[in-house]
C-alpha cells in the first residue's frame, strides 16, 4: 500500500524542475525525499504539458497519477464546481468566462486554468500540498479555500526550504543548476537558499573529503 502523500503538481513547477536537469531525476527525487506522489490533474497533464517528453516518461511508468475529473466529481458536485470555475476565473482574469465555453475544456494561454482546476481536484481530493510557481495559485487558495481546507501552496523556492528543514540529502550542488536558472531574477530567494544550504567554499571542501 503506497502511504506516500499525494502533492498536486502545477505545470509552471514541473517545467521549472525538469528543464534546466533537462529530465526528471531532480523532481523524482525531491518528491521521494519529501514522501510524496504527484499527481495532475487532467488539464495540466494533457494540454498544458501535453508533448513533454519528461511527463511522458512519467506517466508511462506509472511515476505520476493523472486525476480525471470523474475520479473527484459526481454528478450533485457539477454545479457547484462550474459555479467556482467561472467565480475563480473571473477573479483571477478581471473578466468573465467566454458564453457558451465548456469550463471543463476550455483551454487558452495565460488565464490560469491549470490552477483553478488542480485548486478545485486538491480539495475534493484531500490533497494537502499544490505545487506551483504561478502567483495565482496563492490568490485563488486566499479567495475561495479556507485554512480548514488544509490546502498549502508550495512555490519551488518553498520546496527547496523544506527539502532542507526536512533533512533530506539535498545538496546546493543537487539543486544548483535548477535554482540559479530558476530564481534569475529573485536574487534575494537564490541568495537566501544559498545561504540556507550551506553554499560556500568551505562547505565544497568538506562536500570532496567525504
Amino acid at each position: 500500500m503506497d502511504e506516500r502523500i499525494r502533492a498536486v503538481i502545477d505545470a509552471d513547477f514541473f517545467r521549472k524542475i525538469t528543464e534546466y536537469e533537462h529530465g526528471p531525476k531532480l523532481f523524482l527525487r525531491v518528491m521521494n525525499e519529501l514522501n510524496l506522489q504527484p499527481v495532475m490533474h487532467e488539464f495540466v497533464a494533457e494540454t498544458e504539458l501535453n508533448g513533454n517528453q519528461y511527463l511522458q516518461k512519467l506517466l508511462d511508468t506509472g511515476m505520476v497519477d493523472v486525476i480525471r475529473y470523474s475520479d473527484y466529481l459526481k454528478e450533485e458536485d457539477k454545479k457547484p464546481y462550474e459555479n467556482y470555475f467561472r467565480e475563480a476565473f473571473e477573479r483571477i482574469n478581471y473578466y468573465s468566462f467566454p458564453k457558451g465555453e465548456d469550463p471543463y475544456i476550455y483551454a487558452d494561454r495565460g488565464e490560469s486554468l491549470g490552477e483553478i482546476r488542480s485548486l478545485y481536484m486538491a480539495r475534493k481530493m484531500g490533497c494537502p500540498y499544490f505545487m506551483s510557481d504561478d502567483a495565482d495559485a496563492g490568490t485563488l487558495t486566499r479567495s475561495f479555500f479556507s485554512r480548514k481546507s488544509g490546502i498549502t501552496v508550495q512555490t519551488l523556492y518553498e520546496v527547496f526550504v523544506l527539502c532542507r528543514e526536512r533533512g533530506t540529502s539535498l545538496t546546493w550542488k543537487d539543486i544548483k543548476v535548477t535554482a540559479t536558472n530558476a530564481m534569475r531574477t529573485r536574487q534575494k530567494k537564490l541568495n537566501m537558499l544559498k545561504e540556507i544550504y550551506g553554499n560556500s567554499k568551505e562547505h565544497e571542501k568538506t562536500d570532496l573529503k567525504r
